[in-house]
């Protein structure tokens, strides 16, 4: 009979941001959207939505998510689905963008996973209404790795990248065809 095969697990620093906290001290209100980085040993991807509901914070806690990459320099798009609450959205990036004294490098040695924390917050209270933490595949892990260092290496623009935003959402009518393109798709555990 053969053993099964497990991975080491990279730790994650806790986040002290709670369900029914603010999700930051700084802003009560957040326009509605999404926002993408790395930070503290781990992704983390944040959507501010107006009034969730609560079924929307249970499916968001619990339900299947998957994940692709699209990459168009010098922007990118994380693209997410959240079986039941969300259906493909796409989030546009550039390690760049990141303040400075927040940029992080992911660190992830190739064959291990790296985590991803999701928030949900209420766009108009500023409060989280939902959070976990969810594994990626290694492919997809190293394929993001591999996407902020091209990102941290090369020059940025914000007009550059702000003309790759638009001409990706102009090109693709929504996120099913973005995923049709996508470099990396697949489904994140936990």
């Amino acid at each position: 009979m053969s053993r099964l095969h497990s991975f080491q697990r990279p730790e994650v620093k806790p986040d002290a941001r709670q369900v029914g906290t603010p999700w930051s001290a700084d802003y009560q209100r957040y326009d509605e959207g999404a926002r993408f980085l790395y930070q503290d040993e781990a992704y983390e991807l944040t959507l501010f939505w107006k009034s969730p509901s609560s079924a929307e914070a249970r499916g968001f806690a619990a339900a299947p998510v998957e994940l692709a990459l699209y990459s168009t320099p010098p922007a990118a798009f994380l693209l997410y689905k959240i079986a039941g609450v969300c259906e493909w959205s796409d989030v546009a990036f550039n390690a760049q963008r990141i303040p400075a004294a927040d940029r992080q490098q992911p660190q992830e040695p190739p064959g291990e996973r790296a985590r991803m924390r999701l928030f949900l917050v209420d766009a108009d209270t500023g409060l989280i209404v939902a959070r976990r933490l969810v594994a990626l595949e290694k492919i997809l892990t190293q394929a993001l790795k591999n996407e902020f260092e091209q990102q941290f290496a090369s020059g940025f623009n914000e007009l550059l990248y702000d003309a790759a935003v638009q001409s990706a959402h102009a090109r693709f009518a929504d996120g099913d065809a973005m995923l049709k393109v996508a470099d990396v798709h697949e489904v994140a555990h936990g």
